[in-house]
């Protein structure tokens, strides 16, 4: 079983992943933006962090940036509901492992971490 961290501002959003990732077997724990999302993975990093963009206190580029400046070693994928393939590119430019637009479907998302987490158990994902 592995431990994923949802970072997302929405509540309602943080209910329908948990439910998700628990239906799956996965350890499931949460933050509210992206400083709590450090926190949490300072003290104990998880095996994947689902990382909403939009937040407030510290958005997902924010925080995809502070772990790169940390050098912290960590699957992230990003989520959003915008939809401009822009967006999708830059972030994947900065290192984030996969990008998924919501809203989310337990496919879409049982897929994703199966490919990550796979790979990161064959070798390390760089967070950079």
């Amino acid at each position: 079983m592995s431990r994923i961290l949802i970072a997302d501002d929405s509540s309602s959003q943080r209910i329908i992943l948990s439910g998700i990732l628990e239906n799956l077997g996965h350890g499931i724990e949460t933050a509210g933006n992206g400083q709590e999302a450090l926190e949490k993975i300072g003290s104990n990093p998880p095996d994947c962090l689902l990382l909403d963009n939009l937040m407030p206190v510290m958005d997902g580029l924010q925080t995809r940036e502070a772990l790169q400046a940390r050098k912290t070693r960590l699957p992230i994928i990003m989520l959003t509901a915008d939809i401009q393939e822009c967006l999708k590119i830059h972030c994947l430019e900065l290192g984030a492992t996969l990008f998924l637009n919501k809203p989310i479907k337990q496919a879409q998302l049982q897929e994703a971490l199966q490919q990550i987490l796979l790979t990161s158990q064959s070798m390390e994902v760089p967070c950079t």
